[in-house]
């Protein structure tokens, strides 16, 4: 398996959860009060298990793929700006689910602007972080990691995979997708 797919599953299915949490806000908005309590409590586990998956992912990237791409590669700025948008997400993330937790906590079902806000940040940013990885990140990894820097990523991969607890497919080389 190309690891570079796989790692291109686990963002599809990062964004697939980031979407989720885009409905149940939606949900929020348009519900009266008597579900904004059990619609709260989805946006607070949804948002803490993208958090967690996308942290893993991250870790993937930045322990396995990122070491390789900046042995062979001239100028490591595009890395480097990955790992700076690893860093701000994870942050916009963090900020989400304590805004939930905050609306949890003092039963506020109203002042969803914020949370709406924070969101909208979040899908932006990781919408296009995964598009520049993909088409930029990716593509160089494509032209400048040799067959064997390719099957060390692989097996790192796989490593990693067999040794994280979040649900993965029945083959782990597989990613989360």
């Amino acid at each position: 398996m190309n690891p570079l797919s796989s790692l291109k599953e686990e963002h599809a299915f990062v964004l697939e959860e980031l979407y989720a949490l885009d409905r149940q806000l939606g949900w929020l908005e348009s519900s009266g009060p008597a579900m904004a309590r059990k619609i709260l409590v989805r946006l607070l586990i949804g948002g803490e298990k993208l958090a967690s998956d996308l942290s893993f992912h991250f870790e993937r990237e930045e322990k396995a793929l990122f070491p390789l791409l900046e042995k062979r590669m001239d100028n490591a700025e595009p890395v480097t700006i990955m790992k700076q948008e690893h860093q701000r997400l994870s942050i916009c993330l963090k900020a989400f689910t304590s805004e939930v937790a905050r609306m949890l906590k003092d039963h506020d079902t109203v002042k969803t602007w914020d949370l709406s806000s924070t969101l909208q940040d979040i899908r932006s940013e990781l919408s296009d972080h995964v598009s520049r990885e993909e088409r930029v990140l990716f593509w160089l990894a494509e032209i400048r990691l040799s067959r064997s820097d390719r099957n060390k990523l692989s097996s790192e991969l796989l490593r990693m995979s067999s040794q994280e607890s979040l649900p993965l497919p029945s083959n782990p080389a597989q990613g989360l997708g």
